[in-house]
């Protein structure tokens, strides 16, 4: 499988794991007050924002030893930022939300490319 279509696999994967995640989280864990279509619609966009970040920014700097800790967290930091402004709810909040979807992301990646 070449590493642009095992990239627009695992996008895909992580659009249909990441924003339901954050919407269950968002609406029945945390309870937060936001319309779920703006829940949904900025799922979506902070993913299709960070993901290529990880797949082809943080490698260059990174090195794979350090890879998936670094990587993520970046991640979650730069989706916590952009869901803090978009969402207008605690920073401590986004950031709860960033890690449950990025880590069910992350265990379903494993799950399914082993």
């Amino acid at each position: 499988m070449s590493y642009g279509f095992f990239f627009f696999i695992s996008l895909l994967l992580t659009l249909v794991v990441e924003i339901p995640a954050l919407f269950i989280s968002a609406k029945y864990l945390l309870k937060v007050k936001v319309p779920a279509r703006e829940i949904l619609c900025w799922g979506f966009f902070v993913n299709l924002f960070s993901f290529p970040y990880l797949w082809f920014v943080f490698p260059l700097f990174i090195s794979s030893h350090n890879y998936i800790i670094i990587g993520e967290t970046l991640v979650v930091l730069m989706e916590s930022i952009i869901l803090l402004k978009a969402l207008k709810i605690n920073f401590k909040n986004v950031v709860i939300l960033s890690l449950i979807a990025n880590v069910a992301s992350y265990l379903i990646g494993l799950i399914v490319f082993r």
